[in-house]
């Protein structure tokens, strides 16, 4: 009987393990709110469907990069949170910061004039936060115009700041210098405003410790299934989210044979190859070309040619368990740092490069909830034949 199966390419996410992220990371963090990354559809997961369960586990706060994704997660979690727009103001996102009631964080001295400006002229304008720069370079006052900012009081009462927060660099190494430096800045720029709550971490900034916590935390790829640390082995997180590629075909290539545009592979024997149904439309980078790898059966299985838009071709030739069309080769997984590395690449990109066409299953895990935590990624070993193209 002929298997049914779709040649849809699908994006498995386990909210359970969501939640469990989550959970963990407020465990961690003891007192401190958690202000939830939810920017880019989340991560490329889905932003309502991310920010309802989110919302379902006790999130209240969350962050947005531009008022057009704060628009979506309002009406997705309706109106008792508190979503950020880190972006900022600008004249054309007015009428959507005032009307979806998004809160725009303020990041230099014309953005603040500005919506001083705006916040004057409507009778409930929004709070907002504040973003200081101390050594990321990146949005956010620099030291001459904080200088100014926090000189001017009227301004600050103006803006009605409810936080004021910045953003470490250097997170991930915990040995890092800069981390010391960006927190000593910190605690003396907030030391010149009028007293506020403050917040400095992202998922990495949890694990520097109590003092970088403050009273918000705002994790982002952390609550994704993402390691956040050079030190993964430190940290408690469940897998979330899998791209599932279905086998169109499986062709069987004679030694010396090439695979896909610009012959960019020959093929170093006999070979067995599977064409999936999925290519760098759906999140699987042209850099994997030739260099790439997926799991079949929990075996590694390399990229072979060069990925296209719709299409990826895998060896599985020393893969002995069942192989048929209509079955599927998985990406990302437990296995998101291994294929980041592999391409150059960070575990933030290859979730946010998932393509709008995949099939989005947010149902639940076949297996039962009482799961084990994240398996720490495997390296393919030379049986696997992940090496052997080399």
């Amino acid at each position: 009987m002929q298997p049914s199966y779709s040649t849809r390419p699908t994006m498995r996410v386990n909210l359970d393990n969501l939640r469990y992220n989550y959970e963990t990371i407020k465990k961690r963090v003891g007192n401190a709110k958690i202000g939830a990354s939810v920017k880019a559809d989340a991560y490329g997961l889905g932003a309502t469907q991310v920010g309802r369960a989110l919302y379902g586990a006790g999130c209240r706060i969350f962050f947005v990069a531009t008022a057009g994704e704060g628009k979506i997660l309002r009406d997705s979690v309706g109106p008792n949170s508190a979503i950020y727009v880190l972006n900022g103001p600008s004249p054309r996102d007015k009428g959507v910061l005032l009307g979806a009631k998004l809160k725009p964080v303020i990041n230099s001295l014309e953005q603040a004039q500005f919506w001083a400006q705006v916040s004057n002229s409507v009778n409930e304008p929004p709070y907002t936060a504040i973003h200081i720069d101390t050594g990321m370079n990146r949005l956010g006052f620099d030291e001459e115009e904080f200088k100014e900012f926090a000189r001017d009081k009227k301004l600050w009462s103006a803006l009605n700041p409810e936080w004021v927060m910045s953003h470490l660099a250097c997170a991930p190494d915990k040995d890092h210098p800069l981390n010391a430096q960006q927190l000593a800045k910190f605690k003396r720029a907030a030391a010149q405003l009028p007293m506020t709550p403050l917040s400095l971490a992202n998922t990495a900034g949890t694990y520097l410790g109590k003092p970088y916590h403050f009273q918000m935390v705002r994790p982002g790829i952390g609550l994704y299934g993402g390691y956040a640390t050079n030190t993964p082995e430190q940290e408690d997180i469940r897998t979330v989210v899998t791209l599932l590629a279905p086998i169109l075909q499986i062709r069987n290539i004679n030694k010396g044979e090439s695979i896909g545009y610009n012959a960019s592979y020959t093929a170093p024997r006999d070979m067995q190859i599977a064409v999936l149904g999925a290519g760098y439309a759906d999140g699987i980078p042209v850099l994997a070309s030739n260099k790439g790898y997926a799991t079949l059966h929990d075996e590694a299985v390399p990229v072979v040619g060069r990925v296209s838009m719709d299409i990826t071709m895998v060896d599985i030739t020393d893969v002995h368990m069942h192989k048929e069309v209509g079955g599927v080769v998985v990406f990302r997984g437990d296995q998101l740092e291994n294929e980041a590395s592999e391409i150059g690449t960070i575990n933030y990109e290859m979730l946010t490069r998932m393509g709008q066409r995949l099939r989005r299953d947010y149902g639940k895990p076949e297996k039962s909830n009482a799961q084990p935590a994240r398996q720490k990624p495997f390296k393919p070993s030379k049986s696997s034949g992940y090496q052997k193209r080399r």
